[in-house]
């Protein structure tokens, strides 16, 4: 289709929010290709946080507002009067298949295996469903706002960090528990930082993951700051992307520290890190080679081997070789 023909675009999206970060080269490409079409995006409720008031999207749609049976209907029919000229759909629903019927077979089609990492197959299809478009690598930068920035000037003047000592922001938290390293390791790792590479380390989680930020912190011996209530997961990029290193398990601050491409220490356990692994130029896994792992599952058969065999030694060795190689971030 030609440029000039591409009026309106519909991008359907994955519903939580770790998803939605690693479709940001997608969204970055259908903009480029199109500057001047007008982009809705379908989302999960907890994905529309991180795209709210980007200014390539010029409608945003939460899906799970319509998750009954009606509720999908009546998205349907939402979608239909929308009339979009180009469908791009990452999350294998039947929408396109009944608002493009003679290119369904575009949206059957799946990446082959051999393409593992998930950002890497939403940008597969993302060519698959639209010939000529995102034919380049994906490199697309994440959208910050003015006040995004001025955000975290204000907390980096609050906290009276440091600009000739290395930022470091750790993030404990994840979704499901199992993705967790122990609080003993975080805590050991982050005093380690502080007191042998002088680093100033901050830490950061969602409100829910308050107490174990707090118990981490009660266990240290060098004092540390926390982010939890004080940004949002737009602020959070923005802070990152004045670190020099992010240390996380697998979860939405792992993609979040590779879309601003900050150097990045993964934890991984029980999850796969050739499909969500981080994908900054500077990174390292540190995860423990156990046959059960990576096991894939919502439930652990063992004792969480996977996560609490790994030491802290391993980590801060991990995290320390980053540093050595960075430079100091000044945007």
């Amino acid at each position: 289709m030609s440029d000039s023909l591409a009026q309106r675009v519909l991008i359907i999206g994955p519903s939580n929010i770790g998803d939605a970060i690693l479709i940001h080269d997608v969204i970055a490409a259908v903009h480029h290709r199109f500057p001047d079409a007008h982009l809705a995006l379908v989302v999960g409720t907890r994905a529309t946080a991180f795209f709210a008031h980007d200014p390539r999207i010029q409608s945003l749609v939460d899906a799970d507002a319509y998750s009954s049976v009606w509720g999908r209907l009546r998205l349907l029919r939402a979608l239909w009067r929308y009339h979009p000229h180009i469908v791009v759909d990452l999350r294998h629903t039947i929408y396109p298949l009944l608002l493009n019927p003679w290119g369904a077979w575009r949206y059957v089609r799946q990446p082959p295996k051999t393409i593992t990492h998930m950002r890497d197959r939403h940008f597969w299809k993302l060519r698959a469903q639209v010939p000529g478009l995102g034919e380049e690598e994906p490199q697309g930068e994440l959208w910050l706002s003015p006040e995004d920035v001025g955000h975290v000037d204000g907390l980096w003047h609050r906290w009276q960090l440091e600009k000739h000592h290395p930022l470091v922001v750790i993030c404990p938290g994840a979704r499901s528990h199992l993705k967790r390293w122990t609080t003993e390791g975080f805590a050991r790792v982050a005093d380690r930082l502080i007191g042998e590479a002088q680093a100033q380390v901050v830490f950061s989680g969602e409100p829910d993951e308050e107490p174990v930020i707090e118990s981490i912190i009660d266990a240290m011996t060098h004092p540390a700051r926390s982010t939890v209530g004080l940004t949002t997961i737009r602020q959070l990029g923005a802070l990152m992307r004045r670190a020099q290193l992010v240390i996380t398990n697998d979860s939405a601050s792992l993609h979040l520290a590779s879309a601003v491409h900050v150097p990045t220490v993964a934890i991984f356990g029980p999850t796969d890190a050739a499909k969500y692994g981080p994908t900054s130029r500077v990174r390292r896994i540190v995860r423990r080679q156990l046959f059960c792992a990576p096991c894939e599952q919502a439930l652990c058969r063992f004792n969480h081997e996977c996560m609490r065999f790994i030491s802290a030694d391993e980590v801060f060795i991990a995290a320390q070789e980053l540093l050595s190689k960075g430079t100091r971030r000044t945007e």
